[in-house]
């Protein structure tokens, strides 16, 4: 069967991201051949006149509310595939890809058992490189943990438990067999969850440490510790999802206290940076 690739960017007050992301995905190699939507889960009529003068051929979706990363995502996921995508691709608006991007991760995709291929996610943070890979659950706490590694030297592919949706493409046979993205989670934990259901549903899940991606991470939060109280949330219910009762109790106390002491961390150390 032919290859149909569908891209999916969420926009959310930052169109900037949005347009920039959309350039480089375009200017990638065979990136013309890709269908396109934004997700808008924060519209003004001026951003909207704004992305379809721009791009007046890309698919725009406003949302009249914020759904959420999972619903906003599966608007345009649904459309995808009803027009006969066989792959779709989640990206963030603030990761950008490098001109050999398509292709590679494609290629993956010959093993039918494959589900879902992720490239390695690049950032700085307090001026060192750190490159984001693969993540596996500490089911002790329910605590997804990410590897970071500060440069790479393997470029093999690495079967995974879990890869983080920041950018991540999803043949549709993966969506006939497991469903949508997880609406119950509005941030945070959907991509664990999503891939822990694709596994249960004998899809392999892969990175590709051969295709950087870089993300300058931008916040929609006016404080940081405002996106604790949603991480809690979604915490709570990955933890009710996947462990039986009597398996709950160390992670919810885990929750119970981690959460109450970072937000009290955070919002130390934000006096303090204003203080000085």
């Amino acid at each position: 069967m032919q290859e149909k690739l569908s891209a999916v960017i969420l926009n959310y007050k930052h169109p900037d991201d949005t347009i920039h992301c959309l350039h480089a995905l375009q200017r990638s190699v065979e990136g013309e051949l890709v269908d396109y939507y934004i997700v808008d889960n924060s519209p003004l009529p001026e951003v909207e006149r704004t992305f379809k003068r721009i791009f007046p051929h890309v698919h725009y979706l406003s949302s009249p509310t914020n759904p959420g990363f999972a619903a906003g995502n599966n608007l345009a996921i649904r459309q995808a595939l009803k027009a006969g995508s066989t792959h779709v691709l989640i990206i963030n608006p603030d990761a950008t890809v490098g001109r050999n991007f398509f292709r590679p991760l494609l290629r993956h995709f010959s093993d039918k058992e494959v589900g879902i291929v992720a490239p390695v996610i690049y950032h700085e943070q307090k001026r060192r490189k750190i490159y984001g890979l693969e993540g596996k659950v500490k089911w002790k706490y329910a605590k997804p943990e990410h590897r970071n590694l500060f440069n790479i030297k393997r470029l093999r592919p690495i079967t995974s438990e879990f890869v983080t949706f920041a950018c991540v493409l999803i043949s549709a046979d993966t969506f006939r067999k497991v469903g949508y993205l997880d609406e119950g989670y509005f941030m945070y934990f959907e991509d664990v969850d999503y891939c822990l259901s694709a596994d249960k549903a004998g899809k392999k899940i892969i990175l590709d440490p051969s295709v950087v991606v870089a993300h300058n991470t931008s916040s929609s939060f006016k404080r940081p510790t405002q996106k604790l109280f949603i991480s809690f949330k979604s915490h709570l219910r990955f933890i009710k999802k996947w462990l039986t009762p009597i398996k709950r109790l160390v992670p919810y106390l885990y929750a119970f206290t981690l959460y109450p002491y970072l937000y009290l961390l955070w919002t130390y150390h934000g006096i303090k940076y204003k203080n000085e």
